[in-house]
């Protein structure tokens, strides 16, 4: 299904997991053709790899980008549920599950939990055992001797090692029939009859133990869904609906974000503390240098001028407010300012060296000033153009960073003249 898309150049699949993943999951990883041969984004052929993938409803198939090597918190959303106790944790893990599922931002949710493999448990008979001289070890050994086998010899045949392995034959391997017939040393070297000493029951082990700060926890993962609330107005949503709506979490249980959510979150607050460290610094700079109060508010009534520019050109664009735009918004607060300097500058200059009228002051100004405003502006819009375009693979990822700042360059060019 997926050789016959024309999009894709590539195939690798992995049948059971490297990791201790288990022999029941495969991943195929694909390799997509140059995007100049291609009509459709990343996004789009993954929509596309769904639709052909439909007939497969027994099988839970995931699409997503590139696992990471550790194959923990890769995908772009994903929710630790936290608990010590898993008759508790597991039924509200899926319960959040399914919230994830309704939720207009995610797409393609799963969890960790696996209901567990079914096993054998042997208990020890303890009073008995004692007095037979059979251990725990002695039986664990044996049973492994019996079922798996060993290799106590190696046959050689023209310089070709094979293990001979020793073992019970496949119908004496079973367990739960042959329980009253298998013999367990002790101590002392004799054999006695297994059921004497122990007992069997049948039980499902957890497929897997995942372990956070010496607690149990699940984890709720998910991708995002292109154009929808993205990944802080999923996470808000999750933090109000267990504060006190449909996920109130029971009694010692708790949810925390980690990767890309959990990075999101302290970017989010590193960003605003370094925007607002930024207009501090501007003003503070203003200010000693005009040594005024209030000539530097005047200058800096362009920064929101700006960033609103900065915002309509991501919708126009329809690009995300991402790391790249955040840095755009940084670095516009300061190029932003630079005609309100040109400007003002020249028109204090007319007050107070030639004694005249703030409105004289000011069309002089702008009349002095329009042309090395707009050649300046000019300039960095054109040496945005090509950030902004993104003209190979690695380039397109900081697109958003370009049309920030063309879009709050041309917003604050135009209202500096007017409004400031």
């Amino acid at each position: 299904k997926l050789r016959a898309l024309p999009q894709v150049e590539k195939i690798l699949t992995t049948i059971g997991g490297a990791s201790g993943e288990g022999a029941n999951k495969a991943s195929i990883f694909v390799r997509l053709v140059e995007s100049k041969r291609r009509k459709e984004n990343t996004t789009q052929t993954k929509d596309l790899v769904r639709n052909s993938l439909k007939d497969f409803k027994d099988y839970r198939l995931i699409v997503t980008d590139q696992q990471a090597k550790s194959g923990q918190a890769s995908r772009p959303f994903n929710l630790n549920v936290v608990g010590q106790d898993l008759a508790t944790l597991i039924p509200y893990s899926e319960k959040v599950l399914e919230y994830a599922r309704k939720h207009p931002a995610l797409s393609q949710p799963d969890t960790s939990y696996r209901s567990g493999k079914p096993e054998f448990q042997v208990k020890l008979k303890p009073h008995v055992a004692q007095i037979a001289g059979v251990t725990v070890t002695g039986i664990g050994q044996e049973l492994r001797a019996l079922v798996q086998g060993q290799t106590p010899a190696i046959y050689r045949e023209k310089g070709i090692d094979y293990d001979v392995r020793v073992r019970l034959q496949e119908d004496q391997r079973d367990l739960r029939t042959q329980y009253g017939s298998i013999l367990v040393p002790n101590l002392r070297g004799q054999v006695l009859p297994f059921s004497n000493v122990a007992t069997l029951q049948e039980a499902e082990g957890p497929a897997t133990i995942l372990r956070e700060n010496r607690t149990r926890y699940v984890q709720i993962s998910a991708d995002l869904v292109p154009g929808g609330p993205g990944l802080g107005g999923a996470m808000a949503d999750f933090q109000r609906e267990s504060a006190n709506g449909v996920l109130k979490a029971p009694p010692g249980v708790a949810i925390s974000f980690v990767g890309e959510a959990e990075r999101f979150k302290e970017l989010m607050t590193n960003m605003l503390l370094s925007l607002g460290l930024g207009v501090m610094f501007i003003y503070l700079v203003l200010a000693s240098l005009y040594g005024s109060f209030i000539t530097p508010i005047t200058i800096m009534l362009v920064i929101p001028l700006a960033a609103s520019g900065a915002f309509f050109a991501l919708f126009i664009a329809r690009s995300s407010f991402d790391l790249f735009s955040m840095i755009g918004c940084v670095t516009l607060m300061g190029l932003a300012t630079k005609n309100s300097i040109l400007l003002l500058d020249t028109a204090t200059e007319h007050v107070r060296d030639h004694g005249a009228s703030r409105v004289d002051s000011l069309l002089k100004a702008g009349e002095a000033r329009l042309r090395p405003i707009l050649m300046t502006s000019l300039a960095l819009i054109a040496g945005m153009v090509p950030v902004a375009i993104g003209l190979n693979e690695a380039s397109k990822q900081r697109t958003s960073l370009g049309i920030v700042i063309i879009g709050g360059t041309i917003s604050s060019t135009l209202l500096t003249l007017v409004v400031i």
